[in-house]
């Protein structure tokens, strides 16, 4: 008999099974994908009430991509755009399954601009990594994975 609250461990999502995709494009190299959509909100004064009470106005979305650096990848994809003032952004999708899952969550965040490029950044001893911070102009849901399933 399964307890309540309780949930089946082996279906946790770990990490090695996530993959990332800029422009339909794999990015093997990948270690580590985080983004967030921040709700917005303004205060709503109201009489009555001892607690500030708010209002959703929108959404900022930014994140984190983090790779092992084995190539000029990013420089590839910013550099000349940069140099010239073009405006250019990206399509992120982000995959995460795992075979103890059974699911697959899938997220493409739209409109990806990346804050930085990191020209140079090295240590002797040091595996080479890149963290690229970015914002995004929005997100849509691919596929999920139902909690009733866990």
């Amino acid at each position: 008999m399964a307890l309540t609250g309780n949930y089946n461990e082996d279906k946790t999502f770990y990490g090695n099974y996530g993959t990332v995709f800029i422009d339909d494009s794999q990015v093997a190299e990948a270690t580590a994908l985080q983004a967030k959509a921040k709700m917005n909100k303004v205060e709503v004064p109201m009489c009555g009430t001892m607690s500030k009470k708010y209002k959703n106005v929108g959404y900022d979305i930014s994140g984190t991509l983090t790779l092992n650096k084995v190539s000029s990848r990013i420089i590839l994809l910013t550099a000349d755009n940069m140099k010239s003032g073009k405006e250019f952004s990206f399509t992120i999708i982000s995959k995460m399954t795992d075979p103890g899952n059974g699911g697959t969550e899938r997220i493409k965040l739209l409109g990806v601009k990346f804050d930085e490029l990191t020209l140079v950044d090295w240590s002797s001893g040091k595996l080479g990594t890149e963290a690229i911070p970015f914002t995004a102009e929005d997100f849509e849901v691919l596929d999920t994975v139902d909690p009733s399933t866990i």
